[in-house]
């Protein structure tokens, strides 16, 4: 394990290290920035080991799955958890840093406007749009159909990005068939069966890269002719889900529905 790496991440996500910053700095403008930046470390650290901890439990009997694989696993959240605080986080340090700074810095500059405050949804939302809105820009425009039903339908398969945390990069809940060729990995999924929700274990496919996966998605579609009237609707939005949906893209018979709350979601009503 690199210590280097150890050593930065234990600084990161020590609370005691936190207070003791806090305390010993009092008002300092540069050590409460530190602080509000630590502690969001700290906080998307939190989600992200809970995430993992979901996805754990929904696959115990996970055959690639040990104590080191874990380990490395929370070891990367951890990194990412820094890197995200280094740049820009998601808007919670900087709320941090006006509360600890005890009304300074609004004292010091009374005509700056407070940013706006964010909630951690909100901005996992957004974050998980910008990852994707290059690639599926491109996948629209291929298949001739609006951007938002392909951001829609990777928000609704991956919970906003929360499932990417296996490292698979599966943004439709593609399952690996006899064709495949590629990558794939066994995992547990939900399915309708007779009217009745089960719990059972499939093939998915995995990808290399978000790029991979939305451009596998294409060809998915092209190449099905079950698919061929949803991609008829062209810009026809509520036309595409509904024919989507018919085609049996999934086995849940609210699909379509849960597809159009998508859409309908204040995260997506203005992406183009």
């Amino acid at each position: 394990m690199n210590t280097t790496l150890s050593a930065g991440l234990g600084n990161y996500n020590d609370l005691n290290a936190l207070q003791s910053l806090k305390s010993g700095q009092g008002h300092n403008p540069k050590a409460v920035a530190e602080v509000a930046r630590q502690f969001e470390s700290i906080f998307v650290n939190m989600m992200l080991k809970t995430m993992r901890e979901a996805t754990r439990s929904l696959n115990p009997h996970d055959e690639f799955a040990s104590d080191q694989s874990h380990f490395y696993e929370d070891m990367a959240d951890q990194q990412l958890a820094l890197q995200m605080s280094e740049h820009g986080g998601i808007g919670l340090a900087h709320v941090l840093q006006r509360q600890l700074s005890g009304g300074l810095s609004a004292a010091a500059s009374p005509a700056a406007p407070a940013p706006a405050a964010h909630s951690p949804g909100k901005a996992e939302h957004q974050a998980f749009i910008d990852a994707l809105l290059p690639h599926a820009r491109a996948a629209a425009q291929q298949l001739g159909v609006s951007v938002r039903v392909i951001l829609a339908q990777a928000a609704l398969e991956t919970g906003w990005g929360k499932s990417l945390a296996q490292g698979f990069n599966n943004l439709f809940g593609i399952k690996a068939d006899h064709g495949w060729k590629g990558p794939s990995t066994r995992s547990s999924t939900l399915e309708v069966v007779d009217g009745q929700l089960q719990r059972t274990q499939a093939h998915f496919r995995a990808y290399p890269s978000l790029a991979a996966s939305v451009q596998d998605y294409v060809n998915f579609l092209r190449a099905n002719p079950r698919y061929q009237q949803a991609l008829a609707a062209g810009q026809d939005e509520q036309a595409f889900v509904q024919a989507l949906a018919q085609a049996g893209y999934a086995s849940d018979p609210h699909y379509a529905d849960k597809l159009r709350q998508m859409l309908a979601s204040s995260s997506l009503a203005h992406q183009t």
